[in-house]
Formats: structure tokens, C-alpha cells, sequence
């Protein structure tokens, strides 16, 4: 289901009429305007557990990935092997996304190939912590 959805999504970027009629949906002349600006359209990132295959095979062909409950580095550099070995022949950026506490340090995850680091806030933290961490970036950890 999620698969056909994508592929309804994808065309719905176009700008042009969608007609779909597919296993699981059924689009009559819908127009999704107006269009990203992006091309072809909004990078979109499929989520799932490092060594659940089936949502890896999935995030290979799309624009990226974000695995949930990383435990270590040496988990997403697997993930990266795998991708990557998915994607021969497929050309263009690709995104590696986790997800950490804002005290961690992300260089390990970044050397074992993630791309994006969004900080894990705890419940209940101020609006000015948060403003302060988008504005300054991760802590380097040479200085702490």
C-alpha cells in the first residue's frame, strides 16, 4: 500500500491530472498544485529498523533513509553497505538520516555515512534550548 501511495504521490508532483486505478487506491483527475518547486519533486526518506530488509529495499529506491533506535555506528554503517549495494547504477544524492540525543556526539555516525543529524529533544524542553541547538549545530567534542 505504501509503495502504490508513493508512486501516486510522485505523480501528483507533476502538477499534472493523476489517474491511478491500482491494487489498493483508485485517483480520478486530482491535481496537486502548486507543485514543488523541487525536481522531480520532494525528497521523500522511508523509515524503518536496521536489519528489517523490506523497508531497506524500499528507502533504496527513493531519496534516503532514517532508521529507527540506532543502537551504534557500526549498526548504520551496515545499513549504508546495504543501501549502497542496493543502489548500483543509481545516481544522484542520497540522505542517511539519525536521529540522536542532543548531547551525543554525531561524528561516528557521520564517518559510518549518515548525511543528517535531527536532534532527539527531551519531553518538556523550552523553546530557547531548542532555538539555541538549530542555531549553534552540534557540540563540537573537541571542546567539551
Amino acid at each position: 500500500m505504501l509503495d502504490e501511495s508513493l508512486a501516486i504521490l510522485a505523480a501528483a508532483w507533476s502538477g499534472e491530472p493523476v489517474r491511478h486505478r491500482g491494487e489498493h487506491y483508485t485517483v480520478d483527475d486530482i491535481e496537486f498544485l502548486p507543485r514543488p518547486v523541487q525536481e522531480p519533486g520532494v525528497p521523500v526518506w522511508a523509515a524503518g529498523f536496521p536489519g528489517n530488509i523490506k523497508p531497506i529495499r524500499r528507502a533504496a529506491g527513493l531519496d534516503g533513509f532514517f532508521p529507527a533506535h540506532l543502537e551504534h555506528p557500526d549498526q548504520l554503517a551496515e545499513v549504508v553497505a546495504t543501501i549502497t549495494d542496493l543502489r548500483i547504477g543509481k545516481t544522484g544524492s542520497y540522505d542517511i538520516v539519525i536521529c540522536l540525543p542532543v548531547d551525543a556526539d554525531p561524528l561516528p555516525y557521520a564517518a559510518a555515512g549518515a548525511t543528517w543529524w535531527l536532534p532527539e529533544f527531551p519531553p518538556g524542553v523550552s523553546l530557547d534550548t531548542v532555538r539555541g541547538i538549530l542555531r549553534d549545530g552540534p557540540a563540537d567534542p573537541e571542546v567539551s
